[in-house]
C-alpha cells in the first residue's frame, strides 16, 4: 500500500513539473489543407486567391524570415495582411547565406528570435515554426553534415519557444529525402538516425512533422508513385519515424513539394485526389509561386516576366477544398461597463461603451460576430446594434437596447461576444433592478413664507442632456414638490432636474441619483419672467407695464 501511494504521488509531482503544452490540432477543427509556397510578400493576394479558391478559407502559405530581417513593425503588417486575407502563416526561420552556404543557426540567437516572434500578433493561435532548412545538405549548415548538432539546437530553439508560449507549433527542418551520402550530403534516413540517438526529446517536443516530398527523380515522377522520394514520401518517413521509436502521433505538413512547371501537366489534380487525401497531412504548400530568376524560376508558377501564370495555377484553385476554421484567440477589453449595476424595473435603456479587440481575430458581423447576454430573467428584453469591424488593437463603440422586466431582485448577467460556437466573456455581474426613485424638490417661491405655485413643470435630463421626464401641471405646496416614476433612469449617474413655472425663472440642480426617496433643495424661485418666455431680458418691460401692480407683488410676497 506505501509503495502504491508513494508511485501516484511521484507521478502527480512529474506531471506538475514538467509544462503541459496547450496546442490545437490543426486536425481537430475544419482544415483547408491546401497552401503555397510564397518568396515575395508582394504575392500575398496571389496566394489568398490561389488556396481559398472554390469554397476554400484559411490556406496556408509557407514564408522564410532570416535572421537578419526580424522587423517587428514589417512583419507585424505581414500577419495583418493575412489575416485580412484569411492566410495561415507557416514560419521557416533561416539564418543568412556566407557565400555559397547558409550559416549556423547559434545557440545565442535563440532568445532574440523568440523575442521577436512572440511579439507579432499572430493570425491564428497556433504559431507554426519551421526550425531551419535541409540540414542534410551541407551547404545548408555551414558547409558541415552534423545531424547531432542539428538536433542540439533545434532542441534549444524549441525549449525556449515552448518556455516563452504555449501558442508555438514546432516542426522540425524538412530534410532532402532524395539525397545520397556523397559528401555534400548525407542520406535523410541516416540523417533521421543519428537526430534520434543524439536528442530523442526533440521528437516528443516536436508538434508536427516537415516533409519535403518531392516527385523525384528529377521533380518529374508520377504522381502515384510511393515510398521514399516520391510525393507520398512523407508516409514513408512517419513509417521509419515510428521504427525508430517515436510514438508521438504528428500532423505532417508538406512545406515543400511540385513539379518542374515544364512537368506539371494534371499532375496537381491527381494527387489532391490520390495521396493528398491522406488524413495525416494538415498542409500542403507547394514551391513556388512565384521566382523570377535562378535558381527556382523552373518551379516558379507565375510565368517569367509577365503578370500571369501557367495553367496548372488555375487546376489548382479548382481542386474541391474546404472553409478552414482555425482557432483564433478572442478577448476584448471594455473602457467603462456596458450595464451599470442598478437599474429601474420596467425601464428602457441605451448603453454603450468603448471596446477595443485584444484578441486575433476581426471582428465582423458579416463574419458571424454577435453580442449575446446571457441570464437575463423573463420581462427582458434585449437588442444589439450591428458590431463595429475591429481589427486587433481597434476600438470602437458597442451599443445595446435593454427593455428591464418589472420583478425586483438581482440577476448574474454575462455579457459575451459570440463566433461560429464559441463565446468570449466580456462583462460578468450581478444586476440588481430596483423599484423608480422619488425626487422631492425643496424650494422658496419669492419670498413668501407660505404659498403655492401652480402649472409647475420638472424636467429630467440625462448625460447627454436628452429630455427623459417632463412632469406637467404639478403644484409647489408649502416650497415642496415631488415627482414619482423616475424610469429609465441608472442609479449613481448625474441628472439635472430643471423647474419651471409661469412668470418665474427656471432653476435647475444637478443631482447624482440614488435608489431612494430624495431631497432635493433647489434655489429660490424669482418671479421675474413677466412675459413667460423663461429668460429674464428687456421684453419683460412692456409685459410689466401690462400687468397689474398687485399681480406682480402678489408673486413676490
Amino acid at each position: 500500500m506505501r509503495f502504491s501511494i508513494v508511485s501516484f504521488f511521484l507521478l502527480l509531482s512529474s506531471l506538475l513539473v514538467h509544462p503541459v503544452y496547450a496546442l490545437s490540432d490543426p486536425l481537430s477543427v475544419p482544415n483547408n489543407k491546401y497552401g503555397i509556397h510564397v518568396a515575395e510578400l508582394t504575392d500575398l493576394p496571389d496566394a489568398a486567391a490561389l488556396v481559398n479558391s472554390n469554397n476554400g478559407d484559411w490556406g496556408y502559405v509557407t514564408l522564410v524570415i532570416q535572421d537578419g530581417d526580424k522587423n517587428t513593425g514589417k512583419w507585424q503588417e505581414v500577419f495583418n495582411s493575412m489575416r485580412r486575407l484569411h492566410l495561415i502563416p507557416l514560419i521557416r526561420l533561416a539564418t543568412h547565406p556566407e557565400g555559397n552556404k547558409w550559416a549556423i543557426p547559434q545557440k545565442e540567437d535563440a532568445k532574440r528570435w523568440v523575442e521577436f516572434l512572440n511579439s507579432l500578433n499572430w493570425p491564428t493561435e497556433n504559431r507554426y515554426i519551421i526550425l531551419f532548412n535541409e540540414p542534410n545538405h551541407s551547404k545548408e549548415w555551414g558547409n558541415t553534415i552534423n545531424p547531432e548538432e542539428y538536433a542540439d539546437t533545434a532542441l534549444l530553439y524549441a525549449k525556449a519557444l515552448k518556455e516563452k508560449s504555449q501558442d508555438f507549433f514546432l516542426l522540425p527542418a524538412g530534410l532532402d529525402m532524395s539525397a545520397i551520402s556523397d559528401g555534400e550530403a548525407l542520406e535523410g534516413s541516416q540523417y533521421l538516425e543519428r537526430m534520434y540517438k543524439a536528442q530523442p526529446e526533440l521528437f516528443s517536443i516536436i508538434d508536427g512533422w516537415t516533409s519535403h516530398s518531392y516527385p523525384n527523380p528529377g521533380f518529374s515522377s508520377s504522381p502515384y508513385a510511393t515510398g521514399k522520394g516520391t510525393i507520398a514520401s512523407f508516409q514513408w518517413e512517419l513509417n521509419f519515424l515510428k521504427n525508430l521509436g517515436v510514438s508521438k502521433t504528428l500532423p505532417v505538413f508538406i512545406t515543400e513539394t511540385g513539379w518542374l512547371w515544364r512537368a506539371m501537366g494534371n499532375n496537381l489534380t491527381l494527387a489532391a485526389s490520390g495521396i493528398w487525401t491522406d488524413s495525416r497531412i494538415a498542409a500542403i504548400t507547394p514551391f513556388l509561386l512565384n521566382y523570377q530568376g535562378s535558381p527556382f524560376d523552373t518551379f516558379s508558377w507565375k510565368k517569367l516576366g509577365s503578370r500571369d501564370f501557367y495553367p496548372h495555377y488555375e487546376l489548382y484553385q479548382n481542386i474541391t477544398k474546404i472553409k478552414g476554421y482555425p482557432n483564433q484567440r478572442e478577448s476584448y477589453t471594455l473602457k467603462n461597463p456596458l450595464i451599470p449595476d442598478e437599474l429601474v424595473t420596467g425601464s428602457t435603456y441605451t448603453l454603450e461603451t468603448e471596446i477595443t479587440n485584444t484578441g486575433q481575430g476581426i471582428t465582423d458581423e458579416k463574419e458571424g460576430y454577435d453580442i449575446r447576454i446571457e441570464g437575463l430573467p423573463y420581462g427582458f428584453s434585449f437588442l444589439s446594434e450591428p458590431l463595429p469591424k475591429l481589427e486587433p488593437r481597434e476600438k470602437g463603440t458597442i451599443q445595446i437596447h435593454l427593455k428591464t422586466s418589472m420583478q425586483e431582485g438581482v440577476f448574474p448577467i454575462r455579457i459575451v461576444i459570440a463566433h461560429k460556437g464559441k463565446q468570449t466573456l466580456i462583462e460578468e455581474k450581478r444586476l440588481t433592478l430596483i423599484p423608480p426613485p422619488t425626487l422631492a424638490i425643496k424650494t422658496k417661491v419669492g419670498w413668501k413664507k407660505e404659498g403655492d405655485v401652480h402649472q409647475v413643470q420638472i424636467l429630467v435630463y440625462n448625460q447627454k442632456d436628452e429630455l427623459l421626464h417632463k412632469f406637467q401641471d404639478l403644484t409647489i405646496k408649502d416650497g415642496s414638490v415631488s415627482v414619482t416614476g423616475l424610469y429609465n433612469t441608472v442609479p449613481g449617474e448625474t441628472y439635472r432636474i430643471v423647474v419651471t413655472a409661469p412668470y418665474y425663472l427656471p432653476r435647475q440642480t444637478k443631482v447624482v441619483l440614488e435608489n431612494k426617496k430624495m431631497e432635493i433643495p433647489m434655489k429660490r424661485l424669482l418671479p421675474l419672467d413677466l412675459n413667460k418666455d423663461g429668460t429674464l431680458n428687456l421684453l419683460d418691460l412692456p409685459a410689466l407695464l401690462f400687468t397689474r401692480p398687485n399681480e406682480v407683488l402678489s408673486r413676490f410676497f
